[in-house]
């Protein structure tokens, strides 16, 4: 006996009617997925072909147009994935500045206003807080280390301390004219040396910066380091001096190294070597560091100011003269350009140069045409503050130097 349920007719037509439905479904929800395909490819391409034209306008464009701007910014751009994050980085690639400033945010998360801190300001030094000094804070034991002004400007450009049996009219050296001494070659190329630094004691150095006292016999103030010594205050002039277009040479034979004694005539060979070489040097710096220690054993720290506020130290040239018997003709002339000297550095900061002192030693000055032995700062001062002498020295003798 047949089972009628199997016969019925509305069975098999609602059978097919629901698999139509589904396959018109399936059908509809991929052509929807193609036309979105198609319109995702063809903005992006119109897009890209946009990006194209644009770059390629700003190149024709120059570099200062607004199409040649958008175009550089559109090259400094990270492409994205589809899901809208950054490019990753690789593991050891670090960002440099210009990358970081140049990160792309998503609209959602955009970059906060974060106010740039303002870097403090250190306020410049006044002269009260540089000359004050407190003796509670020097330790128990220890002999201070005093700051104070040696630049007896008060006196005149026209003082200075004469040790001979001299009377020179300083005001009139001054003020007259420095003489070309007719044994030098004046050549017209610029990159003959017309300056020789060298360093007769040049194991002489400074106080640990901000020191404000010493133990006797404990410290030494020599040293062979030429990072540490006076060498390094000389190798700061030539290159400044070098920066300012006048050929320099720096001499950093430490004459004192063997021994203290006979280190003037070691400093001699060197100079009439150079001298002989060099036919064109017009100016031999000898570069030194004071010392000024009171009978009390307190050390003198010679200081003053320069334009930012920055403690300096002071400057003092020797004058060596024919006093005694000494044979140097020249001792005029090198007290002229002395007194000049001093009167520039003055001029443009404060008690910056103490008065010059006239000798009765040549200190080889008899050698070359003009001849200066500068003391930059005392044994009291730090490196730092003679370093900052020595860029004040290069700015009056690169006015100097083209009237020797």
């Amino acid at each position: 006996m047949k089972n009628p349920a199997l016969n019925s007719p509305q069975k098999v037509p609602l059978l097919e009617e629901t698999t139509r439905e589904k396959i018109r479904f399936e059908q509809q929800r991929v052509r929807w997925k193609k036309r979105w395909y198609r319109i995702y490819f063809a903005t992006a391409g119109t897009a890209l072909f946009l990006a194209i034209v644009v770059l390629f306008l700003g190149m024709i464009e120059g570099k200062s147009g607004f199409l040649s701007s958008l175009s550089a910014g559109l090259m400094r751009l990270e492409f994205m994935d589809l899901s809208g994050k950054e490019k990753p980085k690789e593991k050891n690639e670090e960002l440099s500045d210009d990358e970081t400033k140049d990160v792309w945010y998503p609209v959602e998360k955009p970059l906060p206003d974060i106010p740039e801190e303002e870097t403090p300001k250190k306020e410049p030094m006044t002269f009260d807080q540089l000359y004050s000094f407190d003796y509670a804070a020097v330790p128990n034991g220890a002999l201070p280390i005093l700051p104070m002004d040696l630049s007896l400007s008060s006196y005149g450009a026209g003082y200075i301390q004469n040790f001979t049996g001299f009377s020179p009219d300083t005001e009139a050296l001054l003020y007259g004219e420095l003489r070309r001494d007719p044994s030098v070659e004046y050549l017209s190329r610029s990159d003959k040396p017309s300056v020789l630094i060298l360093h007769t004691h040049g194991t002489e150095s400074y106080s640990p910066d901000g020191a404000i006292s010493y133990v006797d016999g404990a410290e030494s103030l020599r040293s062979e380091n030429l990072e540490e010594n006076v060498v390094s205050v000389g190798k700061v002039l030539a290159d400044a001096l070098e920066s300012r277009g006048i050929s320099t040479i720096h001499c950093t034979v430490l004459h004192d190294r063997v021994q203290y004694k006979d280190s003037y005539a070691r400093a001699e060979e060197t100079i009439r070597d150079y001298l002989a070489e060099y036919p064109s040097i017009k100016l031999v710096i000898d570069l030194h560091r004071d010392a000024v220690i009171k009978s009390t054993g307190e050390m003198i720290r010679p200081v003053t100011l320069n334009e930012k506020g920055e403690a300096t130290a002071q400057v003092m040239c020797v004058v060596g003269s024919s006093w005694n018997g000494e044979k140097n003709e020249r001792w005029e002339g090198n007290l002229a350009l002395a007194l000049k000297f001093r009167a520039a550095l003055n001029e443009k900061t404060q008690n910056l140069c103490r008065p010059p002192y006239l000798r009765g030693a040549t200190y080889n000055q008899e050698l070359a045409p003009y001849s200066l032995l500068i003391e930059i700062g005392a044994c009291g001062n730090s490196l730092l503050e003679a370093k900052r002498a020595a860029l004040l020295i290069a700015d009056a003798l690169s006015e100097l130097i083209p009237k020797l």
